[in-house]
């Protein structure tokens, strides 16, 4: 029987986390990958490069270089040459539809007969229609027209939750859209013992910028009703120095009281970290895409509450979890509810754990792929 070869194309491919996937569905006997990754990205205005050796990758792995910076524009040099090699049946592109290296892809597809996929995280076409603006009309005629060009090539659709299916079906994608929660791997977030200590710990992780929200959840711990907590802040990716610096007088005033613990931990360290804390808060203030940090943090042992917004509440999916983003106030009065009912804090995290780990882990991500290419 002849292996079905499958090319992946990601500037997400940067980390090693993100390869994971595809490490593990190369052992499938019937499935032969390759992963294309760039030699270098640029984010924030910074050069970046693989946070992994390349011999230490499990799969046919090839660095290209990346052209242009901005992620609907970019693409990748030298991919007609791997697809002449390669042969594939499928090509995965981790990008939104209307870019310009999907339609460098499509026209290939004409030549090389092979399928194209696509994960896909765009959540705020609709939102368009909300508030109307002239510059907003202009993005969604844009985007209906690429679209409406394209449409007829592709094949499947993957969307990371419920709500970024839903834009892509109103661009008309509805019989190709199928939901592919992102995976959390299993082997590296799992619950660690809880540290012997009285300390109520109250935890940040992800990127420290003026949208995810950190000022309010700062904010928010004025207010508590108790005096038993500590605040554990992940400094590991400062991507905006100057809202860092802003929220530094804050910080030390926590540090003078012994109510604060920064830490620097790696994505292969972080779940310990997380097991270590009480409660992880995601107090984002944009439509984010995803929310990595909730899956991994629950499969960590760990309860997490969030801001309504993007796709945390699909995520969390219980209304007693969730607070108005920018809302101190309410972030503080579910924080109080939590740390003095714990019959209420572990029926909650016991909920969501089951409904994490049953729909959100690799492994299912893996068989939902599987069933679909």
């Amino acid at each position: 029987m002849e292996k079905r070869r499958i090319i992946c194309i990601s500037h997400a491919f940067l980390k090693k986390i993100n390869l994971s996937v595809f490490e593990k569905l190369s052992k499938d006997n019937n499935i032969q990958i390759t992963c294309i990754a760039p030699e270098s990205l640029y984010m924030n205005r910074k050069k970046v490069y693989p946070d992994y050796n390349i011999k230490n990758i499990n799969l046919d792995l090839r660095l290209l270089k990346l052209k242009f910076k901005h992620l609907r524009f970019c693409y990748f040099d030298n991919v007609k040459k791997i697809i002449k090699e390669i042969k594939p049946h499928l090509i995965i592109l981790d990008n939104d539809t209307a870019t310009v290296q999907s339609i460098i892809l499509i026209i290939y597809s004409f030549f090389y007969k092979f399928k194209i996929c696509y994960f896909c995280n765009e959540n705020n076409i609709r939102n368009i229609l909300n508030k109307f603006t002239f510059k907003k009309l202009v993005k969604l005629t844009l985007l209906y027209f690429i679209n409406s060009f394209i449409k007829w090539k592709i094949y499947k659709i993957f969307c990371y939750t419920k709500e970024i299916k839903k834009n892509y079906d109103f661009l008309g994608y509805k019989n190709k859209t199928v939901v592919m929660p992102l995976g959390y791997d299993e082997k590296i977030f799992t619950i660690h013992d809880k540290r012997a200590d009285d300390k109520f710990i109250i935890s940040f992780f992800g990127r420290i910028l003026p949208e995810k929200g950190i000022h309010t959840l700062l904010k928010s711990l004025e207010n508590l009703k108790f005096d038993n907590w500590i605040f554990m802040l992940d400094v590991f990716h400062i991507e905006n120095k100057n809202y860092f610096r802003k929220l530094k007088p804050k910080l030390k005033k926590l540090l003078k009281k012994n109510k604060l613990k920064l830490v620097k931990c790696s994505y292969f360290e972080i779940t310990k970290f997380m097991s270590m804390s009480d409660l992880v808060v995601v107090p984002s203030e944009y439509e984010e895409q995803y929310g990595r940090v909730i899956q991994e943090t629950v499969a960590s042992g760990t309860l997490v509450i969030g801001s309504n917004i993007g796709a945390i509440p699909e995520i969390i999916d219980d209304q007693d979890l969730l607070f108005e983003p920018s809302n101190y106030i309410e972030l503080s009065d579910k924080i109080n509810q939590i740390y003095f009912d714990k019959n209420f804090r572990d029926t909650k995290y016991n909920k969501l754990y089951n409904k994490i780990s049953s729909f959100r882990s690799i492994s299912n991500q893996i068989n939902i792929l599987k069933n679909n290419i």
